[in-house]
């Protein structure tokens, strides 16, 4: 018997969505778009046009209450980023809603050319001055951008939630996700029914504050889990020092460095390798499992044999998996407004003497200094309420960005809370073994129950790190294997 067009039932219930086919999904979908005032305070003024994806449920009476996804970066886009991890697991009994929130996506892009435009080979910083000015004032035409936070972002979901005929919405965001679909649940708590958070950011503290930190102790663990394994302890000795020591040896000016191209290894590139470029692509490096287990061989090359290929190799992938990933106004519209409410001075002294050391910080004052943004409640009201909202977290111990700490945190607001904290988790359970099965199995069984009591956690027991790679066959594997993502 023919499966039914869950789509054509689907558009049935939601009149105001088409059937249509997005090159990224094996199956149709229902698409769209709805207006929201700009200003969503004065209700006039501008209108601008978000961009909705809904995944049917795979039952022709599905129950009231989708999943809502709330994506990371900031300035991901939900419907480009999320939409191929929904068919990794059994969680297709509701509908599942992608909002291209405002500013990134369809969603009236707010695009910095600075992030389209990637030189390869040439030093470039995160947030020039010149390029953040010029940005603002050319989306001054189309856009407020100070009126693009995440608060905006969970009123616009509300609406469309009503706009849709929706009951309560099963939330579930990623990275800075979780930060924004918090503020969803404490401006709108009557129409959430569970919360799912994967790598959660903290309701009392910035991470732009404390990633050098992070990011020393997520070194130290690696380096424990390579000692740990002979392979890797014969192939990197003392990764952690050496690693140190060899971002210490760039400050007096960058290396220049040839590479056979990762993706076309006809085509040679010529990189000038600085201290903080390198030092920030490989703290995304070590968001990952699958990239950060190459990571203290490719070190270990760098220092011992004066390879530096393989180590510039893994900067040069995960800055192209970044690239043009994030819609870069929004991204410095949230975090301004939102990520920047610490006390700077401490920050910088703490982060001064990281492996990584203060760049991604100071880039973030720089941008912030000469974009227009307004300072906004972290949680997006004065006074965040304590939740009785049922929250599952799942946590990473070697997360270099988003620690067990601040799921942990969560918990004050959100008592009846669940953190799961997976050994050898990274930002993000996803390159482990099992766990695709794992995970969407615990995310179905906590929908289907709409409660954590009696949660079976159990398969979380057996989801391990992959190999580390310790000679050039392996690294030679690596490449033929790596896929990165763009994430937040």
């Amino acid at each position: 018997m023919d499966e039914p067009n869950w789509a054509a039932l689907a558009a049935q219930r939601l009149p105001t969505l088409e059937i249509c086919d997005l090159p990224n999904a094996p199956e149709p979908l229902l698409c769209g778009s709805f207006e929201v005032w700009e200003d969503r305070a004065a209700q006039s003024g501008r209108r601008i046009v978000l961009h909705v994806v809904v995944v049917p449920a795979q039952t022709e009476t599905p129950p009231n209450d989708p999943v809502v996804i709330f994506e990371g970066g900031p300035g991901g886009a939900a419907t480009q980023r999320a939409i191929g991890s929904i068919y990794a697991g059994p969680v297709r009994a509701r509908d599942i809603v992608l909002v291209d929130q405002r500013g990134s996506g369809q969603s009236n892009p707010l695009d910095c050319e600075w992030n389209v435009e990637f030189r390869e080979g040439r030093l470039r910083e995160m947030f020039p001055v010149e390029g953040v000015r010029a940005c603002a004032e050319s989306l001054a035409d189309r856009a407020d951008v100070r009126l693009y936070t995440s608060a905006h972002h969970a009123d616009d979901i509300e609406e469309l939630r009503r706009v849709l005929g929706y009951g309560t919405l099963n939330l579930r965001g990623g990275s800075y996700g979780t930060s924004s679909m918090r503020v969803y649940a404490q401006r709108h708590p009557e129409s959430v029914r569970t919360m799912f958070g994967i790598g959660s950011t903290s309701p009392v503290r910035s991470n732009l504050a404390e990633r050098g930190v992070w990011t020393d102790r997520t070194v130290e663990r690696l380096a424990a889990f390579c000692d740990a394994d002979p392979g890797c302890a014969q192939a990197a000795p003392s990764f952690d020092d050496e690693l140190r020591a060899l971002l210490a040896g760039l400050e007096a000016g960058p290396r220049r460095v040839e590479l056979a191209d990762p993706l076309d290894g006809e085509r040679t590139l010529t990189i000038d390798v600085g201290r903080d470029w390198l030092g920030e692509q490989l703290r995304l490096v070590m968001y990952y499992g699958f990239t950060s287990r190459a990571l203290p061989w490719a070190v270990e090359q760098a220092r011992a044999r004066n390879d530096w290929a393989p180590l510039v190799t893994l900067a040069v992938q995960i800055e192209r998996s970044f690239r043009n990933a994030l819609a870069t106004g929004v991204g410095l519209t949230i975090q301004c407004s939102e990520g920047m409410d610490f006390d700077i001075e401490e920050a910088l002294a703490r982060g001064a003497n990281t492996i990584v050391g203060n760049y991604r910080l100071e880039q973030q004052i720089q941008g912030c200094a000469h974009w227009p943004h307004e300072i906004v409640p972290k949680e997006g009201v004065e006074e965040p309420k304590i939740l009785d909202i049922p929250h599952l977290l799942l946590s990473g111990a070697l997360d270099p960005v988003t620690p067990p700490e601040y799921a942990d945190e969560v918990g004050t607001l959100f008592p009846n809370s669940l953190n799961l904290v997976l050994p050898e988790g990274q930002h993000g359970p996803f390159d482990l073994e099992n766990s695709w099965t794992c995970v969407h199995q615990i995310w179905a069984d906590f929908l289907d129950a709409g409660s954590l009591e009696g949660l079976d956690v159990s398969c979380a027991d057996g989801m391990n790190r992959a190999p580390f790679v310790v000679d050039t066959e392996g690294w030679t594997t690596y490449l033929a294997e790596t896929l990165l993502p763009a994430t937040g």
